[in-house]
């Protein structure tokens, strides 16, 4: 019985979550109500309670667990070895994290792209920052925190792009692109 339980407050809370995110995308925060929310998940309003207190608690833990998903996947010690860059697990370890994106993608594309949003976007810069620094070795050839943040910004830029060019291109290939520019750099990569 309590896996059934179990069972049906995630269908119930996915229902709830699933109706947000079209909502945020259609109406933005500001215009959301807890009856929108209901009527466009197929609950009770009353049902919504007993999973969230209001829209700031099911914005704070969706976009909780959005940024959590993908910072469990930023993983550079995972290819560097002996101080080393291992070229074919950088671009699978890119790759994981576009397609954990892929299957959230409308919630990422809002998150990164909604004015009503930038806290949120800040908050995943912010920790995708921390994350690379703990993640890196202490020497860096250029200032560490311009380093942190112009890698954090291509990475967030490249999703964002990714994410507004319909995902044109397979979630590989936009993690072979972005490798190989921060591999070679812009001038190689541009043919100087």
């Amino acid at each position: 019985m309590s896996n059934e339980n179990d069972l049906r407050i995630r269908k119930t809370r996915k229902l709830i979550r699933d109706a947000f995110i079209k909502l945020l995308d259609g109406k933005g925060f500001n215009g959301i109500t807890i009856n929108n929310i209901a009527d466009t998940a197929m609950i009770n309003r009353s049902t919504f309670y007993l999973h969230y207190t209001d829209k700031f608690d099911l914005m704070q833990r969706t976009t909780e667990e959005a940024i959590q998903n993908i910072l469990q996947l930023v993983a550079p010690e995972a290819h560097i070895i002996d101080g080393k860059l291992e070229y074919d697990s950088f671009v699978q370890n890119i790759n994981s994290i576009f397609q954990a994106i892929e299957k959230d993608a409308l919630l990422y594309k809002v998150i990164l792209n909604d004015k009503e949003m930038s806290e949120v976007s800040r908050t995943l810069e912010h920790a995708l920052i921390e994350k690379l620094d703990k993640c890196f070795p202490g020497d860096i050839l250029i200032s560490r925190d311009l380093f942190l943040e112009l890698t954090a910004s291509l990475y967030l830029s490249a999703i964002r792009w990714w994410l507004n060019s319909d995902m044109k291109y397979s979630s590989n290939f936009v993690a072979e692109q972005l490798v190989q520019l921060l591999v070679i750099g812009p001038s190689k990569t541009a043919g100087i």
